[in-house]
């Protein structure tokens, strides 16, 4: 019934009106490519609605946002001079006037004049004089538009490359240079994976297939499938950051990946047909079991993305899933439209594959390949377990990047990038009773080690006690907009380079024992702080998508086999490879980070897709030479898809952005282990056939063992013609072999071959055959 409702299927997918559909549809989504929303900053990765980024707005707004865009002066004399003074005054009024620059900060031209304190003029002016540093408030409109930031950072080096001739050069630094970063990600990646996806799988396909309009065939299925989904992307406004430029990647390999199935399987069809329409048409209801529950469990696995806290993930889930079923609709309706008219000939090999697999060696070491299978994987257990989650975005570009760069040099002569900033919520009127709190935790904040340097108001009294003349600046100050009596509130901490986790763990440190001292202190403030705790939340998203999907695969082969073993089987198949590659990456020092945590949520649903075409195609094993037949027209398709997948997901190291390499070198680990798993150890634990017999005898478990028996040396023929006189003798079978179960097993199994014989004896079969 299923195989009929598969073919009605399939020839309605054949229809013209399916095609003229497609063809509606694919007009559709080219219009809808133009309006792709390419989000470069790092705020696209957070939730509008996200609480800490909500507690963040308002606190800029009451204290002053910090300046989104940092230029790094480097100068060939000390900037302290007045014809540097010069030179700077004369850039700040010329940034000023480019479109987007709200405002330039005067706090550097006031360091170099000597009207802010040392520790404050520590930030903006190096020790040797050589270096300052401009900050800048760009509109926040600009950052997330893809098209305004390259525009800006043009208007930048144009104005600043004028002053190259007075041997000053400069770099960038802060989040919207993060975000000018994150957009030369996108188009770096993308003009390197598609020449690089073109060339690997022409090169894979061209040695294996060798059939160029199978070749087109499935191109146009995957770039049919990609060009529908951008599409819809630019339609819903679905978000594109720079971790989705691995979403092509993605979508081809997986396409190419499904199509190899298909045909390896149109090749058997067509050695009996000789028509290349009817075979695929074969094909596609052959392989339609396997195909539709693969096609779902990994669309399924990848919309369970959509936990993740960052909208760019979840829509990258989303994006990826419609792929997937598009390409199994597309696979049904334009493969056999490509296939017409192809016949049988040199150009396709339509031999039985070769032995690329030796099922009967690895059955006679069956336990021992099992036990190293168990001690592997019980090692990997406790080193999974020791992965923490942990992450720094500022270190997600190569060293010799252009934002490494200026990191370093940030954290060499400055403060560097990492800051947190405090407001004491102190209502005494009594000022030494304010002061006293504040005291008291400005000694503890310089006391620990992840800090360089605290800036708060008592910088301005150490100043004017040190030196009596500095309260002249304070008139100097004021003009500026330099608001001091907010600073009296205001704590601003500069950090050592710390990852999200030590951010994290300094954070909770610092509030658990300003709640011990009852100081009233406001929650840590920074974008940083942000992204560590979306990180953590983002990877416990995923630890739970995972579970989801795990027991997805659970109920999946539980509905279609109806087998608790080979539930637990296909759990264990896809767990492995898993548990191995996040073992592998523990043990190289490696954690759980943006990239790898998106790895746990999305990789489930891919390789559960070879397990299921094992357990739903190869059926339960008597012996080496009924496996090697099951598994030999699987494994080269197996062989193949793991491979394009492989290659296609290795790609991804190609890439400028940590979060996708790491996306990559681990999925393609996987792939490969999954490979393994799925032709050397999950072969091994296929059950074994039962009776057919015993099935007539009632299916107890006495009658089972000693049908088995029947079974190792009974045809199929002969089991036909001995079912009705099994059904006759079904109650003294029944009757006799429990009476002697709890008697001497010699005595019971004698009777039992008795039975036997019986039962087999009038459709010929001899005494001597029957083996017991």
């Amino acid at each position: 019934m299923q195989q009929t409702k598969a073919s009605m299927f399939i020839l309605s997918m054949q229809h013209a009106w399916v095609k003229f559909g497609w063809l509606l549809l694919l007009i559709v989504a080219l219009m809808g490519l133009p309006k792709l929303n390419l989000q470069p900053s790092i705020q696209a990765y957070f939730s509008k609605n996200d609480p800490e980024l909500i507690a963040l707005s308002k606190f800029e707004q009451q204290f002053g946002a910090v300046a989104n865009l940092q230029v790094l002066l480097i100068g060939s004399q000390s900037w302290t001079s007045p014809h540097q003074l010069a030179l700077l005054q004369s850039i700040s009024q010329q940034l000023l006037l480019l479109k987007g620059v709200e405002a330039v900060s005067p706090t550097t031209d006031l360091a170099l004049q000597s009207a802010l304190p040392p520790t404050l003029a520590k930030q903006l002016v190096s020790e040797d004089g050589l270096s300052v540093l401009l900050s800048l408030n760009v509109a926040p409109n600009i950052a997330e538009q893809a098209k305004l930031v390259p525009e800006l950072f043009s208007q930048l080096d144009t104005v600043l490359q004028e002053f190259a001739a007075e041997g000053i050069s400069y770099q960038y630094a802060g989040e919207l240079a993060l975000s000018q970063q994150y957009l030369k990600v996108l188009k770096h990646d993308l003009s390197w994976f598609a020449p690089a996806l073109i060339i690997s799988f022409t090169l894979l396909f061209t040695l294996v297939i060798r059939n160029l309009r199978w070749l087109a065939a499935m191109a146009s299925c995957a770039l049919f499938s990609l060009l529908l989904t951008l599409g819809l992307s630019g339609w819903l406004g679905l978000k594109l950051a720079a971790i989705s430029a691995f979403i092509p990647l993605v979508i081809i390999s997986l396409i190419m990946a499904y199509c190899s199935h298909l045909y390896f399987a149109w090749r058997e069809q067509l050695v009996e047909s000789n028509d290349s329409y009817q075979a695929i048409l074969g094909a596609l209801e052959h392989k339609f079991s396997p195909f539709l529950w693969g096609a779902l469990t990994t669309a399924v696995g990848f919309l369970l993305l959509n936990l993740s806290p960052s909208p760019p993930i979840a829509d990258f889930g989303l994006m990826v899933a419609f792929s997937v079923l598009v390409n199994g609709l597309a696979c049904c309706s334009l493969l056999p439209w490509w296939l017409k008219g192809i016949t049988c000939s040199k150009n396709i090999n339509t031999k039985q594959p070769a032995k690329l697999v030796n099922f009967s060696l690895l059955l006679k070491y069956r336990r021992v390949i099992l036990l190293a299978a168990l001690v592997v994987s019980l090692v990997a257990g406790w080193a999974v377990s020791q992965l923490r989650f942990d992450d720094d975005p500022l270190n997600y570009f190569k060293a010799d990047n252009a934002f490494s760069l200026s990191r370093d040099k940030l954290q060499q002569q400055f403060l560097g990038l990492h800051s947190v900033r405090y407001q004491l919520n102190e209502q005494s009127d009594d000022p030494l009773a304010r002061s006293e709190p504040l005291s008291r935790l400005l000694s503890y904040l310089n006391q620990q080690t992840e800090v360089r340097q605290v800036n708060s108001k008592h910088d301005w009294l150490d100043w004017f006690a040190q030196d009596p003349t500095a309260i002249m600046s304070m008139s100097t100050v004021q003009q500026s907009g330099l608001d001091l009596a907010k600073q009296a509130e205001l704590l601003t901490v500069w950090l050592q380079p710390l990852s999200n986790r030590q951010l994290i763990e300094f954070e909770k440190r610092v509030a658990q024992w300003a709640a011990a001292e009852q100081i009233k202190l406001s929650p840590a403030y920074s974008s940083n702080l942000i992204f560590a705790k979306f990180n953590q939340a983002n990877g416990q998203a995923m630890l739970l998508s995972f579970s989801l999907a795990f027991l997805l695969v659970a109920l999946v082969v539980l509905v279609l086999k109806r087998s608790g073993y080979l539930m637990l089987l296909a759990l264990l198949a896809n767990a492995i490879p898993l548990l191995w590659v996040f073992a592998l990456w523990q043990l190289f020092g490696q954690h759980l980070s943006l990239g790898s945590a998106v790895v746990m949520g999305m990789m489930l649903g891919i390789i559960v897709d070879d397990s299921l075409h094992i357990l739903l195609k190869v059926d339960p094993v008597r012996g080496g030479a009924q496996l090697q037949q099951g598994m030999a027209s699987i494994t080269p398709a197996l062989l193949l898809t793991s491979g394009a997948l492989t290659v296609g997901f290795a790609l991804a190291y190609l890439s400028d952005f940590l979060p996708i390499q790491q996306m990559g070198l681990l999925s393609a680990l996987t792939l490969l282990l999954a490979l393994m798993v799925d032709l050397l150890i999950l072969p091994l634990c296929l059950p074994h056939a039962k009776s057919r017999l015993s099935a007539e005898l009632g299916g107890s478990h006495e009658t089972t063992c000693y049908g088995q028996l029947f079974c190792r040396q009974a045809s199929d023929t002969e089991l036909k013609l001995a079912a009705p006189y099994c059904q006759l003798e079904q109650a003294i079978c029944r009757l006799t072999i429990r009476v002697f179960f709890s008697t001497h097993r010699g005595a019971r199994d004698t009777y039992a071959a008795i039975i036997v014989r019986r039962t087999i004896s009038p459709v010929g079969v001899s005494a001597a055959s029957i083996a017991i």
